[in-house]
C-alpha cells in the first residue's frame, strides 16, 4: 500500500467496509434511542445519523493526523501526549459540531434538548472507546506497511550483496587466465612470433565474449562451450598435440541455461593439473546429458600419478561451489573424483521447468 494514500479510501472495498460499519453502528444507536430512551422516530434517526456521520468523517481525517504528525522515534510518554492531545481535539470537534447541529434542528424540542445535554458524558466515553479502536487499526496499518518496506529493503539489499558476490567471483576468473595467456604470448614473441600472433587473435575473441557477457548471470550451454573451445584453442597453441579435447554433447542440452563463465575454471584446472604436469598426451573429455530436470556436465582429464603438483590460487573449484550456492541455494552440485588415473568433475545444474 502507498502510505501517501488513505488506507480506507484507497479502494471501493475498504470504503464500503468502513462506512458499512458506521451504518451498522448508527442503526444500533437509533434502536437504543428509540426503544430504550423512547425518543420520537425522527429525532432518534437524526441523532444517530448526525453523531455517527460526523464521527466517521473525523475518523478518516484522524489518519492524516496520526500518519504525518508523529515525531521520529518517539518515546512512550511523547506518544501518549500526542494521542491525548489528538483525543481531546477530536472529541471537542465531534461533540461540538454534532451538538450544535442538533440544537439548531430541534431547538423547539425542549425535552430532547435536556436529553442531549445529559447524554454528553456517555457520548464522550463511547467516542473515546471508538477513538482508540481507530488509532489501534491505523497503527497496525502503519506497522504492517513499515514491516513490508523493511522486508523489501532487506530483500533488495540481499540481492545487491548477492550480485556483488557473484560479480566478484566472476571477476576472479578472467584475470587468472589472462595473466597466464599474456605470459605465454610474451614467451612466444621470441620463440615463435607466428604462434604469438595467432594466440593474440584467439585471446582477443575469447575476451570479447567475456566482456560482452560480464553483466549477464546466465548463458546457454552452447554459447559457453563455444567459449570454452576458444580457450582450449588458445592453450593448444602453447601445448600443441600434448593437449587434446573432445566433446560429446546431447543436442537437447545446448539450449540449457547455465551460469556465465562457470565452466572455465574447470578447464583451467584440467590444463593446469593435467597438461602442465604430464609428459605425454592429455585428453580433456566433456560429456553432457539432461536427467530429471538437471543438466549434468562431466569433464574428465588424464593426469600422471606422482607428478609434482602445481600450486594454484585456489579459485577454481571453490569459486564454482560458492557461485552454485549463491545462485541455486543448493549444496553438492559439484562433485569430483579420481578414477583410473583420470580426474573427473561432475557439475549438476538445475533447470527451470517449462510452465
Amino acid at each position: 500500500m502507498n502510505m501517501t494514500q488513505h488506507p480506507v479510501i484507497q479502494n471501493i472495498r475498504t470504503s464500503l467496509i468502513y462506512f458499512g460499519i458506521w451504518i451498522l453502528l448508527a442503526g444500533i444507536h437509533f434502536l437504543l434511542l428509540s426503544f430504550y430512551y423512547n425518543l420520537p422516530l425522527q429525532i432518534a434517526i437524526t441523532d444517530a445519523l448526525v453523531f455517527n456521520f460526523i464521527y466517521s468523517i473525523l475518523g478518516l481525517i484522524l489518519w492524516y493526523a496520526i500518519r504525518f504528525s508523529q515525531p521520529k522515534n518517539p518515546s512512550f510518554s511523547t506518544l501518549a501526549i500526542y494521542q491525548v492531545t489528538f483525543l481531546v481535539v477530536f472529541l471537542i470537534v465531534w461533540t461540538g459540531s454534532a451538538y450544535s447541529l442538533l440544537r439548531v434542528i430541534f431547538s423547539t424540542h425542549f425535552k430532547y434538548m435536556d436529553f442531549l445535554d445529559n447524554s454528553i458524558p456517555w457520548r464522550l466515553i463511547i467516542g473515546t472507546f471508538f477513538y482508540f479502536l481507530l488509532v489501534l487499526v491505523y497503527y497496525l496499518v502503519i506497522y504492517y506497511h513499515n514491516l513490508q518496506e523493511k522486508t523489501k529493503a532487506e530483500g533488495r539489499l540481499n540481492e545487491m550483496v548477492r550480485e556483488s558476490e557473484l560479480n566478484l567471483l566472476k571477476s576472479q576468473i578472467n584475470p587468472h587466465f589472462l595473466f597466464n595467456s599474456l605470459n605465454s604470448i610474451s614467451s612466444l614473441t621470441i620463440t615463435n612470433p607466428e604462434q604469438a600472433r595467432e594466440m593474440t587473435i584467439k585471446l582477443s575473441d575469447f575476451l570479447r565474449y567475456s566482456v560482452s557477457m560480464g553483466n549477464h548471470r546466465f548463458s546457454t550451454l552452447g554459447k559457453e562451450l563455444e567459449h570454452i573451445r576458444k580457450y582450449l584453442d588458445i592453450e593448444k597453441v602453447r601445448f600443441g598435440t600434448k593437449l587434446q579435447y573432445s566433446f560429446t554433447i546431447d543436442e537437447e542440452c545446448l539450449d540449457c541455461e547455465i551460469p556465465v563463465m562457470i565452466l572455465q575454471p574447470l578447464y583451467e584446472n584440467a590444463v593446469k593439473h593435467g597438461v602442465y604436469e604430464s609428459t605425454g598426451e592429455v585428453t580433456v573429455l566433456t560429456t553432457t546429458r539432461s536427467v530429471n530436470g538437471y543438466l549434468q556436465i562431466l569433464i574428465t582429464n588424464d593426469f600422471e600419478p606422482g607428478a609434482p603438483s602445481r600450486k594454484g590460487t585456489g579459485i577454481g573449484l571453490a569459486n564454482i561451489r560458492e557461485r552454485m550456492k549463491l545462485i541455486y541455494k543448493e549444496e553438492q552440485l559439484l562433485k569430483t573424483q579420481v578414477k583410473d588415473n583420470k580426474f573427473e568433475v561432475l557439475l549438476v545444474l538445475p533447470q527451470k521447468k517449462n510452465s
